[in-house]
């Protein structure tokens, strides 16, 4: 496996992620998405190596691949990626000095704040009498003390991640605001003549785009700066220490520095209690829908993962809103096919575990992907889709 390379991105100007609601009419307004899906940053480094040297970028756009050996091998072709991979997403502050970026991480789709304090979604055997639509033997059921709203607008600090990760109760002292990390900068623009260049009349709009590193905030939440932590294989050797990318709308500059970062580790409870969470890290694209791939349907009506070297049986899931993935491809000068994803953050609760526990830590580690994917899987893979981590079921 090659290893992974992180970076500490930091905006240095607004960044505009566009979402993938319908948008152009007079007077809309263009929605952003944060965090963004991994393929904005699979682009925006694939486009930094390439764009170091004019032979390398022309030999691509017109062969579909670098004559350079070291760069042909990382960034393959357009139909077959090489051995550039995503494999690490998130928010991220800079807390100065020599101490690497803290990565900051959505809710998962079973953890809740309410008003000031954390509460889980557990699964539960649905009572005799109701009735429930799925296929899965329990749901996952909110345990709180009393009635509340959940809080939005809020994120998880890494050790309250890592307490989560482990089956803990989460400290409210672990929650941060979106404040501290980035404020929404909505601009307004209006639409032009491409011939005449002038003003078109009636075309005013507006989009949503994010101002990172907030002075006052950032500093309140014991951060320098505020970004992005990105993990990637394959560019260990061919990346700068450090420079700039052209990152989301427009092409709005960003900084990127290399960093030390240890990754969360599968934890080690898997073999006392034979069953364990699969939490998502990005946005997955499963071939099933929201069935992870190698979970089928066996004879009993269970639905049970079955891989190389161990097996367990999908007890519950907590999923949020399906997204639409799509994206724009530069090569070829098209869009990307439209494809729904279940969101960052899934819950997946897997039990009567049997096999291998590394094995599946490995399976994990490469990503949710079948063995033989198809090109537009390899390609999506590359981008950093289908990321999950190992979580405690206790």
């Amino acid at each position: 496996m090659n290893p992974t390379t992180f970076y500490y991105v930091r905006p240095t100007d607004s960044l505009f992620v566009r979402g993938n609601l319908a948008f152009g009419d007079s007077g809309e307004h263009g929605s952003s998405q944060m965090p963004p899906p991994p393929s904005l940053f699979a682009g925006a480094f694939r486009s930094a190596l390439l764009g170091q040297d004019a032979d390398h970028l022309h030999s691509f756009l017109s062969q579909g691949r670098c004559s350079y050996d070291a760069l042909a091998q990382c960034l393959g072709t357009p139909e077959h990626p090489g051995n550039f991979r995503v494999t690490w997403l998130s928010l991220a502050g800079d807390p100065g000095g020599h101490a690497a970026p803290e990565p900051v991480y959505p809710f998962p789709a079973d953890l809740l704040m309410l008003g000031q304090h954390f509460a889980k979604l557990e699964p539960r055997a649905v009572a005799t009498g109701v009735q429930s639509a799925g296929d899965l033997p329990q749901r996952a059921t909110l345990v709180a003390a009393k009635q509340e709203k959940p809080k939005g607008g809020v994120f998880l600090r890494s050790k309250g991640f890592a307490q989560h990760l482990q089956g803990q109760p989460v400290e409210p002292i672990h929650a941060i605001e979106s404040q501290h990390m980035f404020v929404r900068d909505p601009r307004l623009g209006i639409g032009l003549n491409a011939d005449a260049r002038t003003a078109e009349e009636g075309q005013i709009y507006t989009t949503e785009g994010f101002a990172f590193s907030p002075q006052e905030a950032a500093v309140a939440a014991g951060f320098v700066s505020t970004g992005f932590l990105v993990g990637m294989q394959g560019v260990a050797e061919l990346m700068p220490l450090e420079g700039v990318l052209r990152l989301g709308g427009d092409g709005r500059s960003a900084h990127y520095r290399r960093v030390d970062f240890d990754a969360p580790a599968a934890n080690n409870l898997l073999t006392k209690t034979k069953r364990f969470r699969l939490i998502l890290k990005t946005p997955a694209l499963f071939s099933q829908g929201w069935l992870p791939e190698g979970v089928s349907q066996q004879s009993d009506g269970s639905l049970r993962l079955q891989c190389d070297g161990f097996a367990a049986r999908l007890a519950c899931a907590a999923l949020g809103r399906r997204e639409v993935v799509s994206g724009w491809d530069l090569f070829n000068w098209k869009p990307k096919p439209a494809q729904a994803a279940v969101p960052a953050g899934g819950v997946y609760w897997f039990d009567e575990f049997t096999g291998d526990a590394g094995k599946l830590a490995a399976w994990v580690a490469q990503g949710l992907w079948p063995h033989n994917p198809d090109p537009l899987q390899q390609s999506r893979r590359a981008e950093g889709f289908n990321r999950a981590l190992l979580g405690a079921w206790i």
